[in-house]
């Protein structure tokens, strides 16, 4: 296997420059992800390490060695695109096998590492047939069992899961999951999917803009987010962001001020994940919501609320909905759940507020400012 090493490697097209320095480590082994929306420099990243593209500046290092002058056929690598990119004229057998024409393998072991490749992701019955005739979860193993069949030292992921359904995504996650754990190979994913690569890798690397903004674990991405993007990328349904202002030790969020657990003055957002949000009676809370919207997602409810913040959304489990749209609902939240981000969308730490202290009704006069908060549409 191999370990993976980018030293401020950069990519342009001309005088637009779609990969900013970039530094990253991929340990031998690790399966890690690259997350973020489109255009985010993630697929170029990965054509990067395929040998695709070459670098405009920088160093790709495969075990400490630079391979920017290597070609791609000789990387080792295995690859397996969005499109599958299968050989409709030849067989599944022939597909297999198409890498291993430019190596030097005789045909008896081209033809055991083909079976043991189709076996490995269950289309060794399907040999004799066409892509054509496949449905697509079995072109989508028919690609893996493709680049695996070189026994390569690093697997590259490009969305190899976007054109499956539901359920068969689910499936093939896992599948791929336990096949690279049971083969050790260095695995990259690329996905705009959060949940394929909170639920494959174990570790992602969230790209926006043609930068890293953070690299950690999916809890680390979800509990403590670098920035206002990372915390409106991570996380389904969407945090909730509300623009406020600080004052010192209190902050104003729509018509409520809340205690602050550490003093800070100026314009910031507050966040707070749906799923964080307790529905409880309303004679129990400090705030209640009127709800405006509800969506049943099978095992939870999806409330939309009007609240003294603003606009919330709030997640519940349950396959019922025990508030009704125009009733009042009781909301309570952990501090320790709670986000705030600077005017530039870094992320405060140690900063959190909590309803349940104190509540001032009405506002006090010292907020009253142009600054005044307002709901992040």
């Amino acid at each position: 296997m191999a370990k993976i090493t980018l030293d401020k490697v950069t990519k342009s097209w001309g005088q637009t420059q779609v990969l900013r320095p970039m530094d990253l480590t991929i340990n031998d082994g690790e399966f890690v992800a690259i997350l973020g929306p489109s255009g985010c420099g993630k697929s170029t990243t990965l054509f990067l390490l395929a040998g695709l593209y070459a670098p405009t500046s920088g160093q790709i290092l495969f075990d400490d060695h630079t391979v920017n002058r290597v070609d791609a056929r000789d990387r080792n690598v295995g690859i397996v695109f969005q499109s599958y990119a299968l050989y409709p004229h030849l067989t599944v057998q022939q597909n297999i096998a198409f890498p291993l024409r430019f190596k030097d393998v005789p045909s008896d072991e081209a033809d055991r590492r083909v079976r043991e490749a189709a076996a490995l992701v269950q289309v060794d019955m399907l040999l004799e047939r066409r892509p054509g005739q496949l449905s697509g979860g079995q072109q989508q193993r028919v690609a893996l069992a493709r680049a695996l069949v070189k026994e390569p030292n690093i697997l590259l992921l490009d969305e190899p899961l976007s054109n499956l359904d539901a359920t068969l995504r689910i499936a093939m996650r896992a599948e791929i999951k336990a096949i690279q754990a049971r083969l050790g190979i260095t695995t990259l994913i690329v996905t705009h999917d959060q949940i394929e690569a909170t639920t494959m890798a174990d570790r992602i690397i969230c790209m926006n803009n043609g930068s890293i903004a953070q690299t950690g674990t999916p809890d680390e991405l979800y509990r403590s987010p670098r920035d206002i993007f990372v915390a409106g990328f991570i996380g389904s349904p969407p945090i909730n962001l509300i623009k406020g202002e600080a004052r010192v030790d209190t902050v104003l969020v729509g018509k409520r001020v809340m205690n602050l657990s550490a003093t800070y003055r100026g314009d910031i957002t507050f966040g707070l994940r749906p799923e964080d949000i307790a529905m409880i009676a309303p004679a129990e809370a400090t705030m209640t919501g009127k709800v405006s919207l509800i969506e049943p997602m099978g095992r939870e409810i999806f409330y939309t609320l009007d609240t003294p913040f603003g606009r919330l959304h709030a997640l519940e489990a349950g396959e019922k909905a025990r508030f009704a749209i125009g009733e009042a609902a009781g909301l309570a939240f952990d501090a320790e759940r709670t986000l705030f981000f600077d005017a530039e969308g870094n992320r405060l730490p140690g900063l959190h507020a909590d309803i349940t202290t104190t509540i001032h009704e009405p506002v006090p006069s010292v907020f009253q400012s142009s600054h005044a908060a307002e709901v992040a549409q």
